[in-house]
C-alpha cells in the first residue's frame, strides 16, 4: 500500500501543474480572479457526491473494491480531459513549445472552459478521497503503537515519490506538453490501482486485512434500529447509516470542527499564493514549471522531516503538544505578514510552503495516530468525513467569502491582500483555539487506554 500512495502521490504531482496552469492561462483559461473561489467553492459539493458514492460502494463491497473503482475512474476521467482538450486544439498547437494557441475553436471556448473548470474541482476533490482510503489500510493494519515507528516512513515514500515528480514537471512540460503531462498522470495514477488491490489481496490472505471491532459495545450499537450494516468476512459488523457517530466518538466531532479551520487559512494562503505566482510569471508553461519546483521543495521537506524528525518527535513529545504546534507556527508566519505593507512573493511563498509542509508531514502523522486507535467504522466512515467533507467544507467556506471579495466589493489588490492577511490572523488564532479544545480529548482518551 505504501508503495501505492507513493504512485498516486506522483500522479498527483503531474496532475496538479497543468490543471492549475491551464484554469490560470491567459489563452484559454479563467481570467476573473473570482473564478478561483467560485471552483474551490464548487469542491465540497462535489466531495459529497463522491463520499456518498464511496460509502454506497463501501457498504456494498468493502473498501478494496472503493479504492480500486475510484482511482480507475479518477484515471480515466484524467486521460479523457486531455484527449478531448487536445482534440479540440489539435488545430492551433505550437510544434516547437507544444502551448495550445486555439485559433480554431473559437465557437468551443465555452466547452473548454467547462473542461478546465471540471478538471481543477475533480481533481482537487479527489487527492483527499483516494489518499484517505490509503491510510484507512494502514490505520486498521497497524496498532497504534506499530503506527508511531511506520506511518512517518511510509508517508516518507509518498514524499519522495512527490518530490521527484515534481521535480520532473518542467522536463516533461518541455517534452510532451501540458495536456502530455495530464495523459501521464492519469496513466500513473491508474497504475496504482494494481499495487492497492495487490496489498488487499496479501492482506486477506495473510489473515490481517482488518482489525474489527467484536466487543459488545460495538455489536450493540450495530443493533440500533435503522441502522445500515454490513457483515464482515469475519462476522464483525459495520453500521454506516447511523447519524449517532459523531455523538459517540466526540473526538471525531472536535477534529472535524479543527479541520474545517485549519482548511480555511490554508485556502487564503493558496490564494494568496497563486495570485502572487500570476502576477510574477505570466508564461503558463514557465509558472507550471515553477509552481513544481516549489512543490518539490515542499515534498522534499517534508520526506526529510518523516523520516528523521517526525520518529524522533512522535517519542518524545506528548500527541498533544504536536498537534498545537500546527496552530502555533502558522499564527507566527501570519503576524510576520502585518509588518509588510504588501507581502512579497517571497514571504507569502514561505508561508505557503509551510503550511503545505506541516499538512502533508505532521498533519497527516499526528492524524493517523489518533486515527489508529479508533474503530472500524470510525477509522474508514469517520476518516472519509473529516478528511474529504470536512477538509473540503473549510476550503468552500472560505472561497466563497474570497469569491464575495473578489466580485461585489470591488476592492483593490493591495486593498484585498490587506483583507486576506488580516483574516489568516484571525483565522489562525481560532484554529489555535479550536486545537486545544481537542488535545483536551486526546489527554482523555490516552488515560482511558492506560486504565
Amino acid at each position: 500500500m505504501a508503495l501505492c500512495m507513493a504512485i498516486h502521490f506522483a500522479g498527483h504531482e503531474f496532475a496538479r501543474a497543468p490543471t492549475s496552469s491551464l484554469f490560470t492561462s491567459k489563452l484559454l483559461g479563467f481570467q476573473s480572479p473570482s473564478a478561483l473561489p467560485l471552483a474551490v467553492g464548487c469542491v465540497s459539493p462535489f466531495s459529497v457526491i463522491l463520499l456518498n458514492a464511496f460509502q454506497s460502494i463501501l457498504e456494498k463491497y468493502g473498501p478494496r473494491r472503493a479504492l480500486s473503482q475510484s482511482t480507475i475512474v479518477y484515471s480515466i476521467f484524467l486521460i479523457s480531459v486531455a484527449i478531448l482538450l487536445k482534440r479540440l486544439g489539435n488545430q492551433g498547437i505550437n510544434e516547437n513549445s507544444y502551448i495550445m494557441q486555439w485559433p480554431s475553436i473559437c465557437d468551443c471556448k465555452g466547452l473548454v472552459k467547462t473542461l478546465l473548470f471540471s478538471l481543477f474541482v475533480y481533481q482537487s476533490a479527489n487527492v483527499q478521497f483516494l489518499y484517505t482510503q490509503h491510510w484507512s489500510f494502514l490505520g486498521s493494519i497497524l496498532t497504534p503503537q506499530e503506527g508511531k515507528l511506520w506511518f512517518a516512513p511510509i508517508a516518507g515514500v509518498g514524499s519522495i515519490a512527490s518530490t521527484v515528480a515534481a521535480a520532473n514537471v518542467s522536463r516533461l512540460v518541455e517534452r510532451i506538453g501540458l495536456l502530455g503531462l495530464l495523459g501521464f498522470a492519469g496513466l500513473v495514477i491508474g497504475a496504482s490501482s494494481a499495487f492497492g488491490d495487490m496489498a488487499y489481496r496479501v492482506a486477506r490472505e495473510s489473515g490481517f486485512e482488518s482489525i474489527h471491532d467484536d466487543d459488545k459495545k460495538s455489536e450493540e450499537r450495530n443493533k440500533q434500529p435503522g441502522s445500515k450494516e454490513m457483515v464482515q468476512d469475519d462476522g464483525s459488523r459495520v453500521n454506516f447509516g447511523s447519524m449517532n457517530l459523531f455523538r459517540r466518538v466526540p473526538i471525531l466531532r472536535a477534529m472535524f470542527v479543527e479541520v474545517i479551520l485549519s482548511q480555511c487559512l490554508s485556502s487564503v494562503l493558496n490564494f494568496q499564493f497563486m495570485v502572487k505566482v500570476k502576477e510574477a510569471i505570466i508564461d503558463d508553461e514557465d509558472r507550471a514549471s515553477w509552481t513544481g519546483k516549489c512543490y518539490a521543495w515542499i515534498n522534499g521537506i517534508s520526506g526529510f522531516m518523516q523520516f528523521f524528525v517526525l520518529p524522533i518527535c512522535t517519542q518524545k513529545i506528548p500527541l498533544s503538544w504536536l498537534w498545537i504546534m500546527m496552530p502555533l507556527v502558522m499564527g507566527c508566519l501570519t503576524l510576520m505578514q502585518l509588518y509588510e505593507k504588501q507581502p512579497s512573493l517571497k514571504l507569502v511563498g514561505v508561508t505557503f510552503l509551510s503550511m503545505k509542509t506541516i499538512e502533508y508531514s505532521l498533519r497527516g502523522q499526528v492524524s493517523e495516530m489518533v486515527f489508529a486507535s479508533l474503530d472500524y467504522e470510525s477509522r474508514f466512515i469517520g476518516k472519509q468525513k473529516i478528511n474529504l467533507f470536512a477538509n473540503r467544507l473549510g476550503k468552500s467556506a472560505m472561497a466563497v467569502t474570497l469569491f464575495l471579495l473578489a466580485t461585489y466589493l470591488d476592492k483593490e489588490d493591495s486593498e484585498l491582500n490587506h483583507i486576506l492577511v488580516y483574516g489568516s490572523n484571525l483565522i489562525a488564532f481560532i484554529w489555535l483555539i479550536s486545537t486545544i479544545h481537542l488535545t483536551r480529548y486526546i489527554d482523555i482518551r490516552k488515560e482511558d487506554e492506560s486504565k
